[in-house]
């Protein structure tokens, strides 16, 4: 089973591009990564920006080698904005998303 948090961050990552994407509003490379997304999940259109989370959580959590592919995707072209960012420090032991991680408690 995959580490909750490295889920929970893809998660919002690809919640946050495909959002952005469904409003019209992400760049080119977030547009290609997107379809790419869209592709390794087997979607033939958008879910509704309410589902993608639900879903993309739900497959991710089923299946640890469609999160390595989908990080790596996401971490690919940093240009995708604000989700690449999102996940931009994932790697398979740990996840970074904090300003500072102090070694017996969470800080922000």
């Amino acid at each position: 089973m995959s580490d909750p948090i490295t889920i929970a961050a893809i998660t919002a990552a690809v919640s946050v591009l495909g959002n952005e994407y469904i409003k019209g509003v992400a760049s080119e490379a977030g547009k290609t990564t997107w379809q790419g997304i869209k592709s390794l999940f087997g979607w033939s259109s958008d879910p509704a920006p309410s589902e993608v989370a639900t879903q993309v959580a739900t497959k991710l959590t089923a299946s640890p080698e469609l999160l390595q592919q989908v990080l790596e995707l996401l971490q690919k072209d940093k240009e995708t904005g604000a989700a690449a960012s999102m996940v931009g420090t994932i790697n398979a032991a740990k996840v970074v998303v904090a300003n500072t991680i102090v070694t017996q408690h969470f800080q922000m």
